[in-house]
């Protein structure tokens, strides 16, 4: 070999080295991107099969009910909770704190807000929380029903009638 080769071989390596850890790094910054997309492609079709249920529920006969499961969720989301915002609270504090430290806050400001996706940190806004047209708690429920997706969900929708209108509750199913 000639002496001009031998002293030109470190920057080779060292460029190869920096090619390499660039394809590295954007490679993983695109698979994260991909799997954040899908999970909110995961959710939206939740949320969206749910609407669509409970929207051909509300034209049901009152005292109608019917099963909705779902495993579209992701893993990341532990708890989905059902909120009236026209009732108060009536779970104690520190049993929200225990199922999401924001989830008080989201509460207390929510003015129509019906559906919550626990941890509400988990997406960005305007994922943790969502209005679902003619959902409604039934007063005697508990509030917010928060139900647990460890096993996916699984809840039962019933009709009701609210102020000489068709709406539709929600009960833990499992």
């Amino acid at each position: 070999m000639k002496r001009g080769q031998i002293v030109g071989m470190p920057i080779v390596y060292i460029m190869v080295s920096v090619t390499m850890g660039l394809v590295l790094y954007f490679g993983f910054v695109t698979m994260g991107n991909l799997i954040e997309s899908k999970d909110i492609t995961q959710v939206s079709k939740f949320v969206l099969d749910f609407e669509d249920e409970v929207e051909v529920m509300s034209y049901y006969d009152i005292g109608s009910s019917k099963k909705f499961e779902s495993i579209a969720l992701p893993s990341a989301v532990e708890y989905v909770c059902f909120y009236n915002p026209s009732n108060s609270i009536t779970i104690p504090y520190y049993d929200l704190i225990d199922i999401d430290v924001e989830l008080r806050d989201y509460l207390d400001v929510s003015l129509r807000d019906n559906l919550f996706l626990v941890p509400l940190s988990e997406y960005d806004p305007p994922y943790p929380d969502y209005y679902i047209e003619n959902l409604v708690l039934n007063d005697l429920s508990v509030n917010p029903l928060c139900i647990s997706t460890s096993n996916g969900v699984e809840l039962v929708l019933e009709t009701y009638l609210k102020d000489n209108q068709v709406v539709v509750g929600v009960k833990d199913g499992s």
